[in-house]
């Protein structure tokens, strides 16, 4: 135990990172590799189903091969950077059930937003259009719901069926 009134002097392994400096090479390492999952999504981009592209595919299968390896490489050297520390990355720790019904909320609340009361800082809804946002706004609000209510009870299910076992 240290005398009252002693500084207490931090001992380091030679080479080793201060705690600060630790948290911004995980942190770092953690956004590049956010990044590189934006860069496979846009590769893969051509295969959702979306009516509502965001990128056009102008890469060849062969170039995304070459692209996806690069990107494995770098991975590897964020390891390898990561295990210089003797540091580890974390586990993920958010299931995608949740990450699914959470964004169904939000679809929800999108939709909320169409109704005529919220689209008047747009301005004025016409009287004529106002019966057809609200059809829309309450078709679109009666699927959302029934795809969370049906997903919600696959998830009850799988859940009680992985209790059941040893």
């Amino acid at each position: 135990m240290p005398e009252p009134g002693s500084k207490v002097i931090a001992t380091r392994a030679p080479g080793e990172l201060n705690d600060v400096q630790r948290r911004r090479l995980n942190s770092t390492c953690k956004y590049i590799d956010s990044l590189l999952c934006d860069i496979e999504h846009a590769l893969h981009s051509s295969e959702s189903e979306s009516p509502f592209p965001h990128y056009l595919v102008d890469v060849t299968p062969a170039q995304s091969q070459v692209i996806e390896g690069h990107i494995r490489h770098l991975r590897a050297h964020l390891l390898k950077a990561l295990d210089w520390q003797q540091m580890k990355p974390e586990e993920a720790d958010i299931p995608v059930s949740r990450s699914i019904i959470t964004d169904l909320g939000f679809v929800e609340i999108a939709i909320e937003e169409l109704k005529p009361k919220y689209m008047r800082g747009c301005g004025p809804v016409p009287e004529d259009a106002i019966n057809g946002l609200n059809n829309v706004v309450d078709e679109l609000r009666s699927l959302v719901q029934s795809i969370t209510r049906s997903i919600r009870k696959e998830l009850a299910k799988s859940h009680e069926s992985n209790l059941g076992k040893p």
